[in-house]
């Protein structure tokens, strides 16, 4: 095979040099511009990997990536063979494709990106998500997994990843986010990630509320896609949790999907936190009973372990105690309340210190609100993300916010500032991006956490 990249290096320059719309204000979702008869077509010329195994497809604005993360944990722990695509990375590009949890090596991306290379070159229009995406299918298939665990990463309808033919479709939480793209209301949004409903392929759905679940439930119904809804179909029992993980029963139909012949329950111990993960879980476990009545054998044992194995950094994610250090992709209004939420449960009365920063296109006044009713500071920043907002216009447009607020630009200096504030028993949490939760993950790391223990 000729190479024409030879270094990791140059591959992340190759994949960030075509169209990124992540990168850049764009606010056309169209077929002109998310097109997938250009995915068919790329797909088509090397094979159609993605038709070499199974798949399960995941999308929602909130919790997608846990209740993904969370399947592909049990998957393998049920012995299958699994991939696992997401978006986006906390550190590394490679995080985005993984295969029995381990995110692919630097030298396959390299390999496989020079193996797609001379069909990229013919092919106008390819964007950095769609080469991605088709280096996680070829990779997939080059690695004989069994099944994939494919996360949209846009909307829906007009995703790279709607290509695929999956045995179940699964939609998480929906709430506001990308409005200028998606559509400004939730049934807007709702009808674009109800886009990835298949004829006659189960939809599993995450709890919604009432005009939400109508668009998937009048959408499945005319495509004879048997709609499971979770907060029909599933109780919740006995929570308790703490620092470290949370547990609580579900109880479900003795027979599957037939609510009418008896009740059972499992006990589920897992690792992420807050009531929204609780949710999250049982969507998971759902999407997995479907797979089992389809004959991918998952048994209880495999869900309960599978679950309680799951690793899905940067939600809720506790870097460091006294002080703690947390951090949490929260992003959006809907997510920042769970936050919250999640925050007055664990730590009643802690006093918090939160750092911030948020790409332009998000409701920071909304998320700033929220955070500020807890936070005794608000720390505001920034990532180096090209779309991240300006701290000095975040404080301008936003304060007085009823709490203490400094604008500190650079955010190893942001952190710098909040430990040599904080005392024992404070907390402070970094959220607003997932960039900003990530950064303060690899700062921690590289400057902090050796000298803490």
């Amino acid at each position: 095979m000729k190479r024409f990249i030879q270094t990791y290096d140059q591959a992340l320059d190759f994949i960030y040099s075509q169209i990124d719309f992540s990168f850049t204000k764009q606010q056309r979702y169209s077929e002109e511009v998310f097109n997938l008869d250009r995915m068919r077509h790329f797909m088509r010329v090397l094979g159609d990997p993605q038709d070499t195994y199974k798949t399960v497809h995941v999308a929602g604005t909130k919790g997608k990536g846990s209740i993904s993360a969370m399947m592909s944990s049990v998957l393998k722990e049920a012995g299958y063979h699994t991939g696992f695509y997401s978006s986006p990375h906390m550190v590394d590009y490679t995080e985005r494709i993984q295969v029995d949890n381990c995110p692919i090596p630097r030298q396959d991306f390299v390999d496989v990106l020079n193996e797609l290379y001379p069909v990229i070159q013919d092919i106008h229009g390819l964007t950095t998500f769609e080469i991605t995406t088709a280096v996680a299918f070829q990779y997939f298939k080059h690695q004989h997994i069994d099944i994939g665990v494919i996360e949209v990463g846009l909307g829906g309808r007009l995703d790279a990843t709607n290509i695929i033919q999956p045995q179940v479709s699964v939609i998480a939480s929906i709430s506001l986010d990308h409005t200028a793209i998606l559509g400004d209301t939730l049934e807007a949004i709702a009808a674009e990630k109800a886009g990835i409903i298949k004829p006659g392929i189960p939809v599993v759905l995450s709890p919604q509320q009432p005009s939400v679940r109508a668009v998937f439930e009048q959408i499945a119904g005319e495509r004879h896609a048997y709609f499971i809804p979770t907060g029909d179909l599933l109780g919740f029992e006995g929570r308790h949790t703490n620092l470290e993980q949370q547990e609580f029963d579900i109880q479900y139909p003795h027979v599957f999907l037939q609510p009418e012949n008896g009740q059972k329950r499992i006990h589920i111990t897992q690792p992420l936190l807050g009531l929204h993960q609780m949710l999250n879980a049982g969507t998971a476990f759902c999407a997995l009973k479907v797979l089992n009545e389809q004959g991918v054998k998952v048994s209880d044992r495999n869900i309960t372990e599978g679950i309680k194995k799951v690793f899905w950094p940067g939600r809720f994610e506790i870097l460091h105690k006294k002080p703690y250090l947390i951090i949490d992709a929260a992003h959006n209004l809907e997510s920042s309340s769970r936050l919250v939420d999640t925050l007055r449960e664990l730590f009643p009365e802690q006093k918090v210190t939160w750092i911030f920063g948020a790409s332009e296109d998000k409701d920071i006044g909304g998320m700033l609100d929220n955070f500020s009713k807890i936070a005794t500071r608000i720390i505001l920043t920034r990532s180096t993300h090209p779309r991240a907002a300006d701290p000095a216009q975040m404080e301008a447009d936003h304060i007085p916010l009823g709490c203490d607020t400094i604008s500190i630009d650079d955010v190893q200096n942001a952190l710098a500032y909040a430990l040599h504030n904080a005392q024992n028993e404070d907390v402070i949490i970094a959220s607003g991006s997932i960039f900003i939760a990530a950064a303060i993950r690899e700062i921690w790391f590289a400057h902090h956490a050796e000298k803490a223990n």
